[in-house]
């Protein structure tokens, strides 16, 4: 699961703020990163998620739930049938939100079943969390880290 950009950007800022601020003497580049604080501040509040990553995960949750109450019975699955029930439509954030909520409710329920009943379910589960891992890298630009070690 992704931060939020928001706690993504705030960090980002605090990191530039408190660490990097400090240590940078000269007045031209101390003027560059509060250009980039400056810019980082407006951006915050305006770049929203990617409803298309949102509606993928909602998507896989929802099939990951759907295979776990397929394999349960009485107030277990009711319990699971009625989360995904009452997961919003909309918008893909908030579905995906509560479609992920319902996966950890269904996680700790299955944590007080034999491992042996619920081990289709968990599978349905390692299978969903991995596509998410995976939608999650794919979405990471190439690293930097050979021009940070060069500093």
């Amino acid at each position: 699961m992704q931060l939020t950009i928001e706690t993504l950007l705030d960090g980002v800022m605090r990191t530039l703020r408190e660490a990097v601020l400090p240590s940078v003497e000269g007045r031209f580049a101390r003027g560059q990163l509060f250009a980039v604080l400056d810019v980082l501040q407006n951006l915050r509040d305006r770049v929203e998620p990617r409803a298309d990553l949102d509606d993928a995960e909602a998507a896989s949750a929802e099939t990951a739930l759907q295979a776990v109450i397929a394999t349960l019975d009485g107030a277990v699955a009711a319990s699971l049938r009625t989360a995904l029930a009452d997961a919003p439509t909309g918008p893909p954030a908030a579905r995906a939100a509560a479609l992920r909520a319902a996966l950890v409710r269904a996680l700790a329920l299955l944590d007080d079943l034999p491992d042996e009943a619920t081990a289709t379910a968990r599978a349905a589960i390692a299978q969903h969390l991995a596509a998410q891992a995976m939608r999650d890298v794919a979405t990471l630009k190439p690293s930097l880290l050979e021009e940070i070690s060069k500093g």
